[in-house]
């Protein structure tokens, strides 16, 4: 019995601190995967708020904001919402490596072949496929794991215990992340588009001037065979925009979480 008296007053701020942890599983990149198994999902939230809960508890973590069961309801929904908007602003550069791999995919004609990814939880196109293992390569490499887990612990000094709403969520960072995730898909996918269009005008001449060869044949697999090649040219520029893209959206986050 005092050993059951003496952790029961430790149980809702332990609660409250596995809210927040497990709010990073929803959707950062690696560990919102599907090809994780929950139950080891869970286990490494537990793990991890077991590590994490001596450090909240000397910042102050309490459970005199949990009164009765709706508010603790709440309290738990604001510690939730923490990591989902942490792993949200994580996961905007990848979302948007993945829209320039389905419009360079659909613009070559390889829309129909379909790959099944687990960190999506659905069938990708080839190219989405390869952009976006290029794109969580790239994330691992700058060490992205390590930077969320920092600022979710940077977070137990910033943000007390249910002080955490709507309203806090940085909407204007998100904003900011959505239309360079635009601009991002954007200039990963002109060079192949660009040379696409291209290719296009001149079936369209060749179609014209000599209506004996089937073009409908032959510009299938002239897309495709270009389209490749300048993206297997373009490579080494996609990684270093990939790169500077993944870097600037953890510098908002980190940044975001130190200024609250």
């Amino acid at each position: 019995m005092p050993l059951v008296d003496h952790l029961s007053p430790l149980a809702i701020p332990f609660v409250l601190v596995l809210a927040r942890i497990s709010g990073i599983f929803v959707l950062t990149p690696v560990l919102s995967s599907a090809s994780i198994p929950r139950r080891y999902k869970a286990l490494l939230a537990f793990t991890l708020s077991a590590a994490v809960f001596p450090l909240a508890q000397q910042t102050g973590l309490s459970q005199e904001v949990v009164s009765d069961l709706p508010s603790m309801g709440l309290v738990i929904f604001s510690e939730l919402l923490i990591g989902f908007v942490i792993g949200l602003i994580a996961s905007m550069p990848l979302i948007a490596v993945q829209m320039a791999g389905f419009l360079m995919g659909y613009q070559m004609g390889l829309g129909l072949a379909q790959a099944y990814n687990p960190e999506m939880e659905g069938s990708n196109g080839v190219i989405n496929q390869l952009l976006f293992t290029m794109g969580i390569t790239v994330y691992v490499g700058v060490g992205g794991l390590d930077l969320i887990l920092v600022a979710l612990l940077e977070t137990f000094d910033r943000i007390p215990t249910g002080a955490f709403s709507a309203k806090d969520v940085p909407i204007d960072l998100v904003v900011e992340l959505i239309n360079s995730g635009i601009d991002l898909a954007i200039r990963l996918s002109a060079p192949v588009l660009g040379v696409i269009l291209l290719s296009l005008i001149s079936m369209g001449f060749v179609m014209k001037t000599m209506p004996q060869i089937n073009i409908l044949s032959v510009g299938f697999a002239a897309k495709i065979l270009t389209g490749l090649t300048i993206l297997t040219i373009a490579l080494v520029s996609i990684n270093a925009v990939i790169h500077e893209e993944t870097l600037r959206s953890l510098d908002g986050l980190i940044q975001w979480v130190q200024t609250y």
